[in-house]
C-alpha cells in the first residue's frame, strides 16, 4: 500500500477536524486493511464506521458521520489514519479484512438463500430491499395484480422506521415508479394510473413513521406523481374526477408526495383546471386568511397556473397582512409598472409595521428613474428614519444632490448617534453593532469614526479594522485595543481563536518597536505567558511566532 503521513491528513482535513481528530485516537476499533484500503469503526456519539483509500498519488476518505456524509475528511477519518501510521511505526501488523466474497462464494445456493432469508427476517430493511429488486426483476413480463400486491405489502408501514428505513423505502418506492413505467409502456394505462393512485395514497399513509430529513422519500416519490400523470393523460382519465382527487390529496394533511397542478396540466385539460380551480375557490373563500396558508398557496398556484395576474394579487392581498412584495414581484414580471408601484408604496404606508426594504428600495428607483428626483429623495429620508442602517445611508446620499447632503449627513448622523448613546445606556452587557462606526468609516471619516467609538462603544470586528486604521499614525490608541481583542480571543479556548490571539501579540509587539518600548513589548508576552501558561495549545501558537 502507498503510504501517506500527518501532512497528508492535515491537508485534506484543515487545523480545526484534524486537531480534533486527535482527540478521537483512542475511539478507534477494529483496524483492518484491505488492497488499499483500510477500515475501522470510530465510537464517538455513535459508531461511525471509517474506510480509507490509499491511491498512488492521493488520500480519500469516507465516513457515515453527517459531516463525512457531505463529502468532508472529517475528524473520524483523521483519528483513523493517525493509529494506522502509529502501528505502522511502531511496526505492529495491522490485521486483513475478512474476505466475506470468499466465504459468500464457497456456499452453495440453498445455504445462500437460507442466510438471506434469516437476515431479511430479522431486519425489515432488508426486506424491502430485496422485495424492491424482486419488483425491479425484469425477467417476464410486469404483472398489474401482482404490482398491486407489492404496493400493498412494501409502501405500507405500521411503527416508527427512523432515519435508516427512509432510505430503503425511498428505493422501495423508486423500484414500484419503474416497474410502473414499464407496465405503461406495455400500454396498460388505465392500471398504471389506479397503481400510481395507490402507490401515492400508501406513500402518503406511511410518511408520518420516517425521517426524511433529508428529503429522499420525498424525491422518489415525485417519480409516483409523473408516471400517474402520464398514465392519466394517456387514457384520458375524467378530468373533474381527476381534479376532485387531486385537489383533495393536495389539501391533506401529508407532505407527500408533493403534487401541483402543473403536474397534471396535460391530463387536466382546460375542464380539469377550470374544475379544480372552482373546487378551489369554494374551500378558499370559505376559510379564514389568518389561518388557512395551505389554501393561499394553492391559490396562488393556480392563478399563476391560469396567467391570472389579478386573481394572483387578489389572493395575495387578501391575507391579513398582505404580501406586498410578492404583488409587486407579480405586477412588474406582468409588465404593470404603474400599479406596482401604487402597491409599493401603499406597503410604506400601512399602519400594520409590514415594513420591508425591497419595497422601499423599489419605490425609491421607481421614482428615481421616472426624474422624479423629489420624491425619491423624500423615500429615502423616510426609508431611513424605518431603517437606519449602512446600506439605506448610501442609498441616501445617492438620492441627495451635492446642495442637499451636507444638511442631511447632519441629519443622519444625529439619528445615529442617538440610537449609539440609547444602546449603551441599555441594561445588557451586550454592545450591540455600531452602525454610527460603520457609516463613518465607508465615508473614509476614519478619525469621526474613532472617537465615536471611544464615545458609544463598538463591537470586536468594528474595534479590529480601527486598530489598524489608527496605528498608522497613533500605535499608542491602538496597543489596549489589541490587547483587548487578544484576551477576548484566548478566552474563547479554541485553536483558531489561539492563532488569532498569537497573531495579534505580533502586532502589539511591532508597535511597542515602534513607539521605543520594546520591553513593555516584552513585559506584555510574559504577562501572556505566565498567566495562560497552562493552555498548552495557545503556549505552542506563541511558539511558533517566536514570542
Amino acid at each position: 500500500m502507498t503510504g501517506f503521513t500527518k501532512d497528508d491528513l492535515r491537508a485534506l482535513a484543515g487545523a480545526k477536524s484534524y486537531d480534533r481528530g486527535v482527540d478521537y485516537v483512542d475511539a478507534v476499533e477494529d483496524l483492518q486493511v484491505d488492497g488499499g484500503k483500510i477500515f475501522a469503526t470510530v465510537y464517538g456519539t455513535e459508531p461511525y464506521e471509517v474506510e480509507l483509500t490509499v491511491g498512488r498519488r492521493d488520500l480519500a476518505g469516507a465516513c457515515d458521520c453527517p459531516w463525512g456524509q457531505e463529502g468532508n475528511f472529517c475528524k473520524h477519518c483523521v483519528a483513523v489514519g493517525l493509529v494506522y501510521l502509529f502501528q505502522r511505526e511502531r511496526g505492529e501488523a495491522v490485521p486483513d479484512r475478512f474476505d466475506l466474497r470468499s466465504y459468500l462464494a464457497s456456499l452453495d445456493s440453498q445455504e445462500l438463500v437460507d442466510l438471506l432469508m434469516e437476515l431479511a427476517e430479522g431486519d425489515r430493511s432488508i426486506r424491502r430491499r430485496l422485495e424492491a429488486r424482486a419488483a425491479d426483476d425484469p425477467v417476464g413480463a410486469v404483472d398489474a395484480q401482482n404490482l398491486r400486491e407489492r404496493i400493498d405489502r412494501m409502501l405500507r408501514v405500521r411503527g416508527h422506521a427512523g432515519w435508516d428505513g427512509s432510505w430503503d423505502y425511498a428505493d422501495t418506492i423508486g423500484g414500484i415508479a419503474d416497474a410502473l413505467e414499464r407496465l405503461l409502456q406495455a400500454g396498460q394505462g388505465s392500471a398504471v394510473a389506479s397503481l400510481a393512485q395507490r402507490a401515492m395514497e400508501r406513500v402518503a399513509e406511511s410518511y408520518e413513521f420516517f425521517d426524511d430529513s433529508d428529503g429522499q422519500i420525498g424525491e422518489s416519490s415525485r417519480a409516483l406523481v409523473a408516471v400517474h400523470a402520464a398514465a392519466c393523460a394517456a387514457t384520458g382519465s375524467d378530468p373533474v374526477t381527476l381534479a376532485s382527487w387531486l385537489l383533495e390529496l393536495q389539501l391533506g394533511n401529508a407532505d407527500v408526495p408533493d403534487l401541483s397542478i402543473d403536474d397534471y396540466a396535460d391530463a387536466l385539460g382546460d375542464a380539469g383546471v377550470a374544475a379544480y380551480g372552482e373546487q378551489l375557490r369554494r374551500i378558499w373563500e370559505k376559510r379564514s386568511p389568518r389561518t388557512d396558508w395551505h389554501t393561499d398557496a394553492l391559490m396562488r398556484e393556480y392563478a399563476r397556473a391560469r396567467g391570472d395576474v389579478d386573481l394572483q394579487v387578489t389572493v395575495l392581498g387578501r391575507a391579513s397582512r398582505p404580501d406586498y412584495w410578492a404583488i409587486v414581484e407579480v405586477l412588474t414580471e406582468a409588465g404593470r409598472d404603474r400599479e406596482a408601484l401604487e402597491w409599493s408604496e401603499r406597503s410604506l404606508a400601512a399602519a400594520d409595521g409590514a415594513y420591508d426594504r425591497r419595497l422601499a428600495d423599489f419605490a425609491a428607483t421607481a421614482h428615481a428613474a421616472a426624474g422624479r428626483g423629489p420624491e425619491a429623495l423624500a423615500l429615502r429620508r423616510a426609508q431611513f428614519e424605518r431603517d437606519r442602517c449602512l446600506v439605506v445611508y448610501q442609498a441616501l446620499r445617492g438620492a441627495a444632490t451635492p446642495d442637499r447632503w451636507p444638511e442631511l449627513r447632519a441629519w443622519a448622523l444625529e439619528l445615529l448617534r442617538h440610537d449609539a448613546s440609547t444602546a449603551r445606556r441599555g441594561p445588557s452587557a451586550w454592545q450591540p453593532l455600531s452602525m454610527l462606526v460603520d457609516v463613518l468609516l465607508w465615508e473614509n471619516s476614519n478619525e469621526e469614526a474613532w472617537q465615536a467609538a471611544v464615545e458609544f462603544g463598538a463591537v470586536d470586528g468594528q474595534w479590529s479594522r480601527l486598530a489598524r486604521l489608527r496605528a498608522e499614525a497613533h500605535p499608542a490608541d491602538a496597543i489596549p485595543v489589541y490587547e483587548r481583542l487578544a484576551d477576548s480571543k484566548i478566552s474563547l479556548m479554541k485553536n483558531d481563536a489561539y492563532a488569532e490571539a498569537a497573531d495579534l501579540a505580533v502586532q502589539i509587539m511591532k508597535l511597542y518597536d515602534r513607539l521605543g518600548r520594546e520591553a513593555d513589548g516584552r513585559a506584555y508576552v510574559e504577562r501572556l505567558r505566565a498567566t495562560h501558561k497552562r493552555k498548552r495549545n495557545f503556549m505552542a501558537e506563541l511558539q511558533r511566532r517566536g514570542l
